[in-house]
């Protein structure tokens, strides 16, 4: 009994293709001329030129598309202008840490004394160092 039903298609899937064997056609990828062009071109060094030259056309519409970009979210957001506002809080507020631990003052003294004593600790590190090595 179980051969004298037909199978069922699933709903969601789809027949073969029927395929007329008059109309078959053969598909062809590449032909010899194909092959020496590319090789003339290769060893005449015209589709390096072309590459660099796309190559060049694409980073410039990049860069030009960015920079459109740029322009585009800072009319949007007013960025420069809320970038501006964080850089000059951040200044006043490191001048504020400034006066009141006096680092800038501290670290002008240590690199006068550095400098003072730099010929000193050379010295000393060459004779230690002389030792050290005989």
């Amino acid at each position: 009994m179980a051969a004298s039903l037909q199978w069922r298609h699933h709903p969601l899937s789809f027949p073969p293709p029927r395929v007329n064997p008059r109309r078959v056609s053969t598909i062809k990828s590449f032909q010899r001329s194909d092959l020496e062009d590319f090789t003339k071109r290769l060893t005449s060094g015209e589709s390096w030129k072309e590459g660099w030259r796309k190559a060049n056309d694409s980073f410039e519409q990049f860069v030009f598309d960015a920079k459109k970009a740029a322009e585009r979210i800072d009319r949007d957001y007013s960025v420069s202008k809320q970038f501006r506002s964080v850089t000059e809080s951040a200044v006043d507020r490191a001048r504020e840490i400034d006066r009141e631990f006096e680092v800038g003052r501290r670290w002008r003294s240590f690199s006068v004394d550095f400098n003072r004593n730099l010929p000193k600790v050379f010295i000393s590190i060459f004779i230690s160092g002389y030792y050290l090595i005989s």
